[in-house]
């Protein structure tokens, strides 16, 4: 198997070096699968993921090579089984967030509604204090009162009681602004690389969930690699990438993993099952409302 690999990385004309920045598997992991040397990798699950990607990045059949790697190794290293990996902390956290806020809401509620009641007693008490008394009034005021309120003011150019009626236009309602709406866009497709953007929201949360055996890497704007591992079915990554512009996801096995924006699930723009749609890079650039 690693000699077929390796002819057929050299008729591509590539290097270990050309293969690396490729496929982001480190040079001695791609030597190793080359010489057979695997009991040099993390474990069966990576070298099986490994030797995948160099498949498909030389254009040889990945099942294939598999089928030959399983030939060369003995059954009892090749163990499918991979720990599941601990939530992450930063969905621990938010959980323990919601928990406390849950148990202290039905005391903030009961202290609000106090405060409203005394509010409202003492606004009622203080309007009592300071109303007038009506019956208090002489009388002949309140004639007085009524008798000026029959007679109207005297208007320009007119004779005394006559309406003066003028033409005030009403005030023009200013138009609501429409609301924002979020938008997640396809915009190109290079290779296996496909670019989207994201619109209309001032947050950005991206969700990654795995249906069965993949590989994640995710690197932020700067190049920083934020996540470089494998996923089993169930498993789940929560990033809030709310101060970033854009964010690279390279996903091993496609068909495995979906990823959601803001809960909003993202549709490949390259079927995972078309040739070269099993290993794509997601390039998601945010952009937010002026």
């Amino acid at each position: 198997m690693g000699t077929r690999l390796k002819e057929a990385r050299i008729a591509k004309g590539f290097s270990l070096e050309d293969l690396q920045d490729l496929t982001k598997i480190q040079k001695r992991y791609l030597s190793g699968i080359e010489n057979g040397k695997f009991d040099m990798m993390p474990g069966p699950f990576y070298v099986r993921a490994f030797i995948k990607q160099y498949a498909e990045a030389v254009d040889l059949n990945p099942d294939e090579m598999l089928e030959l790697y399983k030939k060369e190794v003995p059954e009892t290293e090749l163990d499918p089984v991979q720990p599941v990996s601990s939530a992450p902390l930063r969905s621990r956290t938010i959980a323990s967030s919601r928990n406390r806020f849950a148990e202290v809401l039905p005391k903030i509620i009961v202290a609000l509604f106090i405060i409203v009641a005394i509010v409202a007693a003492w606004t009622f008490w203080q309007h009592r204090a300071a109303g007038p008394d009506v019956n208090d009034e002489p009388e002949s005021d309140v004639t007085s009162i009524q008798q000026n309120n029959d007679v109207k003011p005297p208007s320009e150019g007119g004779e005394p009681g006559e309406d003066n009626e003028t033409d005030t236009p009403p005030p023009e309602e200013e138009p609501a602004e429409p609301e924002q709406t979020q938008e997640v866009a396809f915009v190109s497709t290079n290779g296996q690389t496909s670019t989207y953007t994201l619109t209309g929201t001032e947050e950005f949360k991206l969700k990654i969930t795995a249906t069965g055996e993949s590989w994640i890497i995710v690197t932020d704007q700067d190049g920083r690699e934020l996540e470089n591992k494998g996923m089993i079915a169930g498993e789940t990554l929560d990033y809030d990438f709310t101060d970033q512009s854009s964010v690279r996801v390279r996903i091993g096995s496609t068909p495995n993993a979906s990823l959601t924006i803001n809960d909003q699930p993202l549709e490949y723009a390259v079927s995972p099952n078309e040739p070269g749609g099993v290993t794509q890079n997601i390039v998601i650039q945010f952009t937010k409302p002026q």
